[in-house]
């Protein structure tokens, strides 16, 4: 069970860091593209954006619970790190989520509006905190597949 749950730290951790990557590059290629028009940016992002959260809940919420259930297979002190990690990056994607996506959600709603001043802002707050986040879990997933010590020493020695 627990070599198990250190393969499902491995996998959603490692998915979620590529999933967020792939989602920021395709959202910035449509904005920098010119080739939509803004009502047609914020339909794409009320739509997008609760699925990006649901979706980064789940892989890191995972990657949570399966480093507490890791057991023997990674030192005590791995699995803390493991933990905090995942579990600062969740707290700081529910602020994102709660304190800046949810108001930004409404400046564009109904989509095609001026936005207003506060917009550049929360928007800047929102790259900030989820570029921190992916760090966080990016670090956790090159963590949770680095080999661990004794692995090395065995391979030295055959």
């Amino acid at each position: 069970m627990s070599r198990l749950a250190l393969t499902v730290v491995r996998f959603a951790s490692a998915a979620w860091v590529g999933a967020a990557v792939l989602f920021v590059v395709n959202a910035v290629q449509m904005t920098i593209s010119r080739k939509f028009e803004s009502i047609v940016l914020d339909q794409l992002a009320l739509l997008r954006f609760p699925t990006f959260y649901v979706v980064g809940f789940v892989l890191v919420g995972a990657a949570f619970v399966s480093s507490a259930l890791t057991g023997g297979t990674i030192s005590l002190r791995r699995r803390g790190v493991l933990l905090g990690l995942f579990g600062l990056a969740l707290v700081v994607m529910l602020f994102d989520y709660l304190v800046i996506y949810l108001p930004l959600a409404k400046m564009i709603n109904p989509p095609g509006q001026p936005r207003p001043e506060q917009f550049r802002m929360l928007h800047r707050w929102s790259e900030i905190t989820n570029l921190g986040g992916l760090l966080l879990v990016l670090l956790g997933a090159g963590l949770a597949s680095w080999p661990p010590k004794a692995a090395c020493e065995v391979e030295k020695t055959a």
